[in-house]
């Protein structure tokens, strides 16, 4: 967007061109306005909106997660402002600020009032991007899933992705499960695969989930709340994306619950940094390609020697081993192609092995016998 700042200072130097004949001068004075223009490209500051109200659940994140996004602003150049009551909403010029406007840990069907829901749809309809985290599911769900609060505004269930299912919602307590990666895309720099987190992981079975979702990553089976595997525990998708009809872009993880998430957790950190940057970004045309497997380990379990494959197109190089209460127990440089590992002075019990290159990191598990 053209400042009138910017537009008084081209034609002031396109004036002075038209008037000056020295070469020399006209010279530079074309270079002058290059970089004028330029100007907006190098120097414009991308906006966030950081939205939290809940009239369902409170996840009570907002003050951790605000800073946590400070935080990525300060390291990536952007800046954020905090919204705890919808007050943003009251305008559509207002909205339109921002480059994105993130739905984190809100809930429930009674936080914008019909004016407020408008806005938002126009912002979006005009090229506006999203980011939605966790409980962003929870808020306004689809009139198709089950539940009593349906049906209010189903668009909004639409433009996200889904809408978490009732009862269950989700597995008891946050247990470590892996979560793998579908797709290669830069929304998944730097984020381990498999990520084995802890994580209060939501179901979508009975809910609403939209087949125009590309699915980023989805979490392995896991144990329903009645201490069965069900069939709403099946592998599932945890993150995902859309590009919106407007040129906007959606972006929607169901990570995302515990405090911990926003003070601690690198890896979190890390794909959300990535989701508001590309949401951000208007000029990304990525395209998501399938997932090659870095590495392989054999046997497994294992008694003695650990073979660990790099596949020859892999630029991964540095290989560490963790126990299961996250501890290093030894690393490694690897070269493409097999890599031999003694492990018997290994405690029996369930390892880790991580191949890192910069920000690129793939992650297996093995049991040692």
């Amino acid at each position: 967007m053209k400042s009138e700042a910017f537009i008084s200072l081209s034609e002031f130097v396109t004036l002075l061109m038209q008037q000056l004949k020295n070469y020399r001068i006209y010279f530079y004075l074309i270079f002058l306005q290059a970089f004028v223009f330029c100007l907006p490209i190098f120097g414009q500051t991308t906006k966030l909106l950081h939205y939290s109200e809940t009239s369902g659940y409170d996840h009570l994140t907002r003050t951790a997660s605000f800073t946590m996004f400070q935080q990525m602003g300060n390291e990536h150049g952007f800046t954020v402002d905090n919204d705890s009551t919808g007050e943003s909403f009251n305008s559509l010029s207002t909205l339109q600020q921002y480059d994105v406007i993130i739905f984190c840990n809100t809930s429930g069907d009674a936080i914008l009032d019909a004016t407020q829901q408008q806005n938002f749809e126009q912002y979006i309809i005009g090229g506006g991007s999203f980011v939605g985290i966790h409980a962003a599911s929870d808020t306004y769900r689809h009139s198709t899933a089950n539940g009593t609060n349906t049906g209010s505004w189903d668009w909004y269930a639409e433009m996200l992705g889904a809408s978490v299912q009732q009862d269950p919602n989700h597995v008891s307590g946050t247990p470590v499960y892996s979560i793998d990666a579908l797709i290669a895309h830069p929304l998944l720099d730097g984020v381990p695969n498999p990520w084995y987190k802890a994580e209060e992981y939501y179901y979508w079975e009975s809910g609403y989930f939209s087949n125009t979702n590309i699915v980023l990553q989805k979490v392995e089976q896991t144990v329903g709340p009645n201490s069965l595997v069900n069939s709403y525990d099946s592998a599932r998708a945890v993150t995902w994306y859309s590009l919106l009809p407007g040129g906007g872009k959606s972006f929607y993880t169901s990570l995302g619950h515990a405090l911990s998430n926003y003070t601690s957790d690198t890896s979190f950190y890390q794909l959300i940094s990535n989701a508001v940057l590309w949401a951000g970004d208007n000029t990304s045309t990525v395209v998501a390609l399938p997932v090659a497997n870095e590495l392989s380990v054999f046997p497994n379990p294992v008694e003695d020697c650990l073979t660990v494959t790099v596949y020859p197109s892999s630029e991964l190089h540095e290989l560490r081993i963790y126990n299961s209460l996250g501890e290093e127990t030894g690393h490694w440089k690897t070269v493409p192609g097999q890599n031999n590992i003694d492990v018997r002075d290994l405690p029996a019990g369930i390892y880790f092995i991580q191949l890192s290159s910069g920000k690129r990191i793939s992650v297996t598990k093995f049991v040692k016998q």
